[in-house]
């Protein structure tokens, strides 16, 4: 559904254990800062931030909701800036801890 999609970017059914997930899908191909909208929490959401230079290889990073908003209420506080501020998101730097974390998603 791309844009129009309220909740989410992929609507999957992990493999094993047949519980559907969400993954929300973000792309960068510069180091930048990810911009995340927060969202309303949920359990079963993931967050993929996906690395897609024009001249080395793509690198993935994988997230939950609670630790992307987690990072984001701590970058909201280190700048000084209101829980409803409306640019968020994440340090590229945070995101390299979860780089290749497939591991993370719903077996």
């Amino acid at each position: 559904m791309g844009n129009a999609t309220p909740l989410a970017d992929l609507m999957v059914v992990s493999p094993k254990l047949k519980r559907s997930f969400l993954i929300d899908v973000k792309g960068l191909y510069r180091r930048n800062p990810w911009v995340i909208k927060k969202k309303a929490t949920r359990d079963s959401l993931y967050y993929v931030l996906a690395f897609v230079p024009d001249e080395s290889v793509n690198r993935f990073f994988i997230l939950s909701q609670r630790q992307v908003n987690t990072y984001i209420r701590t970058e909201l506080a280190r700048l000084g800036r209101a829980d409803d501020y409306p640019m968020t998101g994440i340090l590229w730097k945070l995101a390299e801890a979860h780089e290749n974390r497939w591991d993370l998603l719903p077996k």
